[in-house]
């Protein structure tokens, strides 16, 4: 019998796979993205790029590592991993770029050339790669890239680029021998001619007001990364933009991008800031109402909103870190400030071409990269509560980003089956219903917003309201609480522990226990008694403790859930006596300060507040003036703990997560 046996070997169409691979699937600068991309992973402090206009091409510059063609790293060096396909020398999880398939954007093009120098290769000399129309000359059956020693660089760029205009001649006087040896010790420079790309001067000239390739660097590239939060000028915490940065090993808030400037026939290198351009905060100026942010519930139409909030927390699932943020700016606000993003569809409203719609919603980003929408996560039925966030008329008013190590598929545009699955996955949107309901719970604008929303939507207000009423009751049997056992009116009623965005039922529970407190106790004279609610600018205006004839000074209360020093305090400092907050963050500690946008006070460790809370002093104003008042922070946690004989309990639902036991004093 014949054996007709035989083995095969499965082989790869190079030309043809490099054909699919280098195509502009998404944008025209999508290049730009994946060579900003690779900068980043390769540790590079400065990115430049110059447009080439003339040549319809660009010349793209980092000081990075360079590209090694000795080194090897998972069995491959990269230079040879830059020119191949699924062969890299990147690792998931680190970088953006682990399949080695964004540069071949590059080679959608007429000439492509590459330089580069090694930072742990002492050599005084550049390597060069030189290709005419790569596509058609790369093939994986011959060796047919020629690496050569470069040097003079400057020189390889002026035979590149032959018969310049005034354009391109400007760009080779800043390219010159100077350039090369003294700020291209190491890294890599990049040139490509005759991109194929449709209508190039529309997305890579820099001669107009709102340039296509400046505005797509902010909003969709890594310089772009949406975990970069600048608490100081977007509002989010410091404490959550500290625990983006710590979460992830490609953060990297110390790259310096120029874009080359071709409006005048010099030209200059303009910087581009880093970091997703998310809305600044209100700076709210007391006296001027045209600083006045309405909340939702305030206004007439929902499209012309100013109002504004932050929330932003960090997950773990499956391994992986993960981070989420949500920026709420009202339609009008947002409007306001992407002065940038096109209005519409209609030629008056073009500016950069990036429509400002494009930029709302809800978004699934990978390494700080927004990759594609998501707003499909909120027809999970687990996320009913915040299925008005699905609505457009909701996106208008907010962004949300979900940032991961999600993998991608071959165009680097959309998630992968792996990435889809995890985002489907029950127990992952469990952890991004759980950072809405935090968000729901201390945000009044949040809250308004989905009411609001949900109400236009809703066929029946009535329902609506009956369905969130029905939820907060069904939440209480989750709650913490406590008995006072030495109050008789009280030792009997079970009394609910506070949660975040229960600012007034910190103030209500204050109030109650000052009527009760014993004369005799130690902690007496903090003690107010409060006489108003929401007056004068302030939560409650307060009597001192025994003072029935109110003959007295009067004093400010203000109430808080938790007290921290990350953000704006919302009430002057200078009317305010005594802060009364259910507990206060762990960031609080002496030499701290606390801002209220025209007065600043630090804290202080006071001896009357010893393990009750700390004081606010030094407080003066930005032009001078002095407050020489003190202002008290109470934990009210602690000062009904100490003045009062409490038995603290935990709910069911929690001993039964966590497995603690009540405590009694």
């Amino acid at each position: 019998m014949a054996n007709n046996k035989r083995k095969l070997r499965p082989r790869i169409n190079y030309r043809h796979t490099l054909l699919e691979l280098s195509v502009n699937r998404k944008d025209p600068c999508e290049v730009i993205r994946e060579l900003i991309s690779n900068s980043y992973d390769a540790g590079a402090s400065i990115i430049e790029i110059y447009p080439l206009l003339q040549y319809s091409g660009f010349i793209f510059f980092d000081n990075g590592i360079g590209i090694s063609d000795r080194q090897k790293i998972n069995g491959v060096t990269p230079l040879d991993a830059f020119f191949s396909i699924g062969l890299s020398t990147k690792t998931k999880g680190d970088s953006i770029g682990y399949k080695c398939q964004g540069s071949k954007l590059c080679f959608a093009s007429g000439k492509f050339a590459l330089i580069t120098r090694c930072k742990d290769e002492d050599e005084s000399y550049w390597r060069r790669v030189i290709i005419d129309n790569p596509r058609d000359t790369l093939d994986s059956e011959n060796e047919n890239v020629e690496v050569s020693e470069d040097r003079q660089p400057w020189n390889t760029l002026l035979n590149l680029l032959h018969q310049p205009d005034s354009r391109t001649t400007a760009i080779l006087q800043q390219l010159n021998k100077d350039y090369f040896d003294s700020k291209f010790k190491s890294g890599t420079l990049i040139l490509v001619k005759y991109l194929e790309v449709d209508n190039f001067p529309h997305y890579y000239s820099t001669d107009n007001d709102y340039p296509y390739i400046k505005s797509y660097i902010r909003f969709y590239t890594r310089h772009g990364d949406v975990r970069i939060l600048q608490p100081e000028t977007t509002g989010f915490s410091s404490v959550a933009a500290k625990n983006f940065k710590t979460c992830s090993t490609s953060y990297n808030d110390r790259c310096h991008l120029f874009l080359w400037n071709c409006s005048s026939k010099t030209g200059n290198l303009e910087e581009i800031p880093i970091g997703y351009p998310y809305v600044i905060r209100p700076e709210v100026i007391p006296g001027l109402e045209k600083y006045v942010s309405y909340s939702p519930a305030q206004i007439k139409q929902l499209t012309n909103g100013k109002f504004y909030d932050r929330s932003a927390d960090t997950f773990k699932f499956g391994g992986f870190n993960y981070c989420i943020a949500l920026a709420i700016d009202g339609n009008r606000r947002a409007l306001d400030y992407y002065q940038d993003l096109d209005r519409g569809i209609y030629n008056q409203y073009k500016k950069s071409g990036i429509e400002f719609t494009s930029q709302r919603g809800t978004f699934i980003c990978s390494e700080g990269v927004k990759i594609c929408r998501y707003n499909e996560i909120f027809s999970h039925g687990s996320m009913q509560e915040y299925a008005a966030l699905n609505d457009s008329k909701a996106q208008s008013h907010y962004l949300l980003v979900i940032n991961g190590s999600f993998n991608l598929v071959t165009d680097r545009n959309n998630l992968s089956e792996s990435s889809l699955k995890t985002l489907r996955d029950p127990h992952f949107i469990e952890k991004i219903k759980d950072f809405l309901d935090r968000t729901y719970n201390q945000s009044k604008v949040f809250q308004e917003l989905i009411e609001r929303i949900g109400n236009q939507v809703s066929p029946s207000k009535t329902e609506v309201q009956v369905k969130q009423f029905n939820k907060t009751k069904s939440k209480i049997i989750e709650r913490d609480y406590f008995y006072i056992l030495d109050i008789e009116q009280l030792k009997d009623k079970k009394i609910l522990v506070p949660i975040t965005g229960e600012e007034h039922g910190v103030g209500a529970l204050y109030t109650l226990l000052s009527y009760f407190v014993p004369s005799e106790s130690p902690y007496a004279h903090l003690w107010l008694r409060p006489l108003t609610f929401s007056g004068q600018g302030i939560d409650s205006i307060a009597a001192e403790y025994g003072d029935n004839r109110i003959n007295k000074e009067l004093k400010g209360l203000e109430y808080k859930f938790l007290f921290a020093t990350d953000e704006l305090f919302n009430h002057p400092l200078v009317i305010t006596d005594q802060i009364i907050c259910w507990d206060i963050h762990q960031s609080v500690v002496p030499g701290e300060t606390v801002d209220d946008g025209d007065y600043v006070g630090e804290i202080n460790k006071s001896e009357k507040l010893q393990k009750i809370g700390f004081e606010i002093i030094n407080i003066e104003s930005k032009s001078g003036s002095v407050h020489d008042d003190k202002i008290s922070i109470i934990c009210l946690k602690k000062l009904i703990d100490n003045t009062f004989n409490c038995q603290w309990k935990k709910s069911r639902y929690s001993q039964k997560k966590s497995g603690t036991k009540s405590r009694k004093r």
